[in-house]
């Protein structure tokens, strides 16, 4: 046995995975559009009309000022203290300038391998502070955010 996760049937494992791909969830795992891709936490944010693919927006433990030069920008990365968010190690920034869409059955796939993955829940304070720094971010396409439910 190499993991927790093989100790539990499959469909056990897909129950897990499917209940917690829901909005707010934090996950952590391997992204390739990063430079050099790497290992990122990652919060589901919203999901497109047919549940095929959901929107989801990076965690980032430092602002990068020469990627966020200017205030608009920096504004919309929050810093979220790692005291009451057990999904944080440490202090760490979140990315709202930006929705990275992910397929659902890759999520699935990896939460049902390895349900360690999921690190925790935003609280309902911290999805609405995301949400409305998402809605208000000329740098995501109107069109973009409808289709994840994060236009209104």
């Amino acid at each position: 046995m190499s993991s927790l996760a093989d100790a539990f049937p499959e469909e056990e494992r897909q129950r897990f995975a499917a209940e917690n791909l829901v909005i707010g969830t934090v996950i952590k795992t391997f992204v390739a559009d990063t430079n050099p891709p790497k290992e990122k936490r990652l919060v589901i944010m919203g999901e497109s009309f047919d549940h095929i693919s959901l929107a989801t927006i990076y965690i980032n433990t430092d602002l990068n000022l020469k990627v966020f030069p200017t205030q608009e920008l920096q504004d919309l990365n929050p810093e979220f203290l790692a005291a009451g968010r057990d999904y944080l190690e440490h202090d760490s920034h979140v990315d709202c300038t930006a929705l990275h869409i992910m397929p659902k059955q890759q999520l699935n796939n990896i939460i049902g391998t390895d349900p360690g993955r999921v690190l925790g829940n935003l609280s309902a304070d911290d999805l609405k502070q995301l949400r409305d720094l998402i809605k208000s971010a000329k740098t995501i396409k109107p069109s973009l955010k409808k289709t994840y439910g994060l236009f209104l």
